[in-house]
């Protein structure tokens, strides 16, 4: 009698095998068709390119702390300044359509009368000291309250809303000599990679107006990078500083979570009990960060270290080349070229040479940010999208969209299709954020850094994002640890556009970023200007 034959099942290491042969196959099919999407859409814009001019006047293009140690030594006027500002924002913005709003009369009537208190020696020493912006303009993002400017978020259903107050942040900046000169444009309710809106339209990139600015600072990004101001203040959420300070060239700061008061940011009532979201610097030198993130700390400052003197010699030093999460894109040669530069940089000066960090729980990075965001207080995007007056039907919000008859773009449908995608589990996704944090804390402790990467590539064309909506997740996973990030450049790639790398310390530690980022200014030059010289 014959016995019948029993199927064997596939052993682990064949499965492993298969796995793995599969993973190989997408990533090689990624790789080609990302190259696809940039073919594509570059025939369609390779016509249009247009970058900003020169400034006529030089000031504009100067820190902000230069600028205002000018102003103390009265070898500047703030109204000068403020009017080279303005006539900036004026040459630049048709272009790139980074202002929204603006106070320029009322700026120039600030400036003129502290320029006359200067004169008549009314400002003290003290006054100076106290307030280290002093005369100094500055932007905020639209979303970010400022009395009596708008404040839509974004939304066409708010298009006729204005401030009745000052956000804390924008109040501390005022009340540290800072003269408010603009807010700048957003993506719908600050949550897309791409600044752009049915209220506003669409933010350029000053280094070629082709190519996307990130969001959701984006608008602060250009017009910072156009020298339309130096020195503005963000909010990250995601990566919301930081995208657009690398695709922008400048330097992006997210602090430590939960130090920087957010009241008046977007809805926030700043009484949420707690949040991964972070108001923070945006600013085209590295000087600038430590004395404007003062100002946003208030009375948090002594929380951290920002004084406390760092031999980056003595740091121990991590990198990483890649996430490990197949569904971001994998970086190109220029990208991981950057990185490995700043590398060799440091195995020169350092007392121990950088080491290659392996951290297998960061490729469940967006998996986690998606889980965390969720937990934010109130969140309901698809609410929040009817001013918290309703709730938008996502179908029939789809439809819309699709006849063109939706007053959201295709950013906040992506989002509002997003937020009804299954999450990780409650406990997994506790468990692995534990796992993630031990495993960084243990490697970084008290006196490290990790270079890691920014993005797969430069700023690319505009509405690409759409078919690879993933790659945000380089930034979005410092945000869920809340651990303090800075983006710095590193100068501009083979198209002229910017490239540079995030510098990620624990928590607390943010005076460690922000040494390295001047390291980094210092070695390979720091920001560079969307126009020639």
């Amino acid at each position: 009698m014959c016995t019948p034959a029993v199927k064997q099942r596939p052993n682990r290491t064949t499965c492993k095998k298969i796995k793995s042969l599969l993973l190989e196959v997408f990533v090689f099919v990624r790789i080609y068709l990302d190259r696809l999407i940039d073919f594509v859409f570059g025939c369609y814009y390779k016509s249009r390119v247009q970058i900003v001019p020169k400034p006529s006047n030089p000031i504009v293009i100067e820190s902000a702390t230069a600028l205002a140690k000018r102003i103390r030594e009265q070898n500047l006027t703030s109204e000068a300044l403020v009017r080279a500002c303005i006539d900036r924002i004026k040459q630049v913005n048709p272009l790139i359509n980074a202002v929204v709003d603006e106070r320029f009369e009322d700026a120039l009537a600030e400036a003129k009368q502290l320029d006359e208190r200067i004169r008549n020696g009314a400002v003290s020493s003290e006054e100076f000291a106290e307030k280290p912006f002093l005369g100094v303009p500055f932007s905020t993002k639209e979303s970010s309250a400022c009395k009596g400017m708008r404040s839509t978020y974004g939304l066409v259903c708010r298009k006729d809303k204005r401030a009745e107050e000052d956000a804390e942040a924008v109040r501390l900046v005022k009340n540290a000599g800072g003269i408010l000169i603009a807010i700048t444009n957003i993506p719908v309710l600050n949550m897309w990679q791409e600044t752009d809106n049915r209220v506003y339209g669409r933010t350029n990139n000053p280094y070629n107006t082709t190519r996307d600015v990130g969001g959701s600072s984006g608008g602060e990004g250009a017009i910072i990078a156009a020298c339309g101001v130096p020195f503005g203040i963000g909010t990250d959420i995601g990566g919301s500083i930081r995208i657009p300070a690398f695709k922008c060239g400048i330097f992006g700061h997210k602090p430590t979570g939960e130090l920087i008061q957010t009241r008046g940011l977007t809805y926030r009532t700043g009484k949420e009990p707690s949040t991964i979201m972070s108001a923070g610097t945006l600013t085209r030198s590295s000087s600038d960060i430590i004395p404007f993130l003062k100002v946003l700390l208030d009375k948090n400052v002594n929380r951290l270290q920002l004084d406390k003197q760092v031999n980056v010699k003595d740091l121990k030093v991590h990198y990483m080349l890649s996430s490990g999460d197949s569904k971001m894109s994998l970086l190109t040669r220029e990208m991981t070229a950057a990185i490995l530069k700043v590398v060799k940089h440091f195995e020169v000066d350092l007392k121990a040479s950088p080491k290659k960090l392996i951290v297998p729980e960061l490729k469940y990075g967006m998996a986690l940010w998606r889980y965390w965001l969720t937990q934010e207080a109130n969140a309901n995007f698809a609410r929040d999208l009817t001013d918290r007056k309703g709730q938008v039907s996502p179908i029939w919000e789809v439809l819309k969209w699709v006849f063109q008859c939706s007053e959201f773009n295709s950013g906040a449908i992506f989002n509002l299709i997003g937020t009804y995608l299954p999450l990780m589990n409650e406990k997994k996704a506790r468990d692995l954020t534990k796992q993630l944090k031990d495993s960084l804390m243990d490697a970084l402790g008290d006196n490290g850094v990790l270079i890691y990467p920014s993005a797969p590539w430069s700023a690319r064309y505009h509405n690409t994002s759409l078919l690879r909506p993933y790659n945000f997740g380089y930034f979005a996973v410092w945000n869920l640890l809340k651990f303090p990030v800075t983006q710095v450049p590193l100068g501009l790639d083979s198209e002229g556009l910017p490239i540079g790398v995030q510098v990620v310390a624990a928590p607390y530690q943010d005076h460690l970023c922000i040494a390295v980022a001047r390291e980094l200014e210092s070695a390979f030059g720091g920001f560079v200007p969307p126009f020639s010289s």
